[in-house]
């Protein structure tokens, strides 16, 4: 079986402890790398909103448009802060980010 089964558990229960906080400190940096991308992905939208908003003068829907990545911005920032949290976004956010996301406005 290996080296491990020789030793008594009590002397292999720290190397599982070890393993356990190893285990969460991976997770947390996937949660903040998930948490970031989400809030680059705000900034973006927000910039696209802002985009749409001085075309709209001279582009048809784009005051829909600017709305739409404005509601898109938000919910990214909300999955930001539950990534944050160690959660994933709710059913309602992923709906919204699935609704305004990549090929929304091609709807």
């Amino acid at each position: 079986m290996g080296q491990d089964a020789d030793r008594p558990a009590l002397v292999r229960l720290p190397a599982a402890r070890a393993t356990q906080a190893e285990l969460k400190a991976r997770q947390a940096k996937l949660f903040e790398m998930l948490a970031r991308t989400a809030d680059a992905i705000a900034r973006t939208e927000e910039e696209r909103a802002e985009f749409y908003d001085n075309a709209a003068a001279h582009l048809p829907g784009a005051i829909e448009r600017a709305a739409r990545a404005r509601r898109f911005a938000e919910a990214e920032r909300a999955s930001a802060s539950a990534f944050r949290s160690h959660e994933l976004p709710s059913e309602e956010l992923r709906h919204v980010v699935r609704d305004c996301g990549v090929g929304a406005d091609d709807q």
